[in-house]
This record gives C-alpha cells, structure tokens and sequence, in this order.
C-alpha cells in the first residue's frame, strides 16, 4: 500500500494545484484490512476544476468505475481500478483545515490522520489545533 500510495501522491502533486495531502481513515490509523479502501483529503484552490476534468484518476491505474458522493465541504471522487483498489479522493479547499476547525473536520482527524504532502503546513497547523481540543 505504501508503494501505491508513494506514486499517487507523486502524480497528484504532479498537477500544480495541489496544496496538500491526508491519508485517513483505516489506513491512517493502522486498522485497514486488506478490503478497506484508501481515503485522502487533498487541498486544493478550485475543486470544481478537479471534478471538471477528471483525467488526473488515472493516478492509481485503470478506472472501472468512479461516482462523486458528498460530505458537506469536502467532495470525494471513489475510484474502483483494475485489480482491486478502492480510492476516496476527498476534494475541498484549504478552507477545510481552517482553524478553529469544524466539527466534521474535528471527527475525521481524530479518526486517522497521517499527513502526506503539506508544504505550507495547513494540515500540521490542523493536527495540532484538534490534538489541543
């Protein structure tokens, strides 16, 4: 899964609009299974772009199936790929890691958070400011 995970975070900072990355859920906490899928949270300055035009899911491999859910502020992309791999791209703006953080950002800290990409430390600043709550 590190492998995995290693290409596609090269590949979506690749796109130059990416301003930071989280891994979450089960894999964040270390209680993935090998059907669980990989959930990221990527920052972004236009998210409709990213729904716009969505070459870019190619990152992981071939698409079978992909289909747009929404969780308020953030929109996530779930990809099926050949072989197997399941991946939430969770797509929102930097205003997501805003502090003081919202409740729904609050929970999804907390419940696995491992940041991957974070050049200008939106996400660290979050980590802390929800580690403190």
């Amino acid at each position: 899964m590190e492998e995995t995970l290693r290409a596609v975070v090269s590949r979506l900072r690749d796109q130059g609009t990416v301003l930071a990355i989280a891994l979450v859920g089960s894999h964040a906490r270390g209680t993935a299974n090998p059907q669980s899928d990989i959930d990221l949270v990527i920052l972004v300055q236009k998210p409709s772009d990213w729904f716009a035009n969505q070459d870019w899911i190619s990152c992981a491999g071939q698409e079978l199936e992909c289909r747009i859910e929404e969780y308020g502020r953030l929109r996530s992309l779930r990809v099926h790929y050949a072989g197997g791999l399941e991946i939430e791209f969770g797509i929102t703006d930097p205003g997501w890691a805003a502090l003081p953080p919202d409740s729904g950002t609050v929970a999804v800290v907390r419940e696995g958070f491992r940041i991957l990409h974070d050049p200008d430390g939106l996400l660290s600043r979050l980590q802390e400011a929800v580690a403190r709550k």
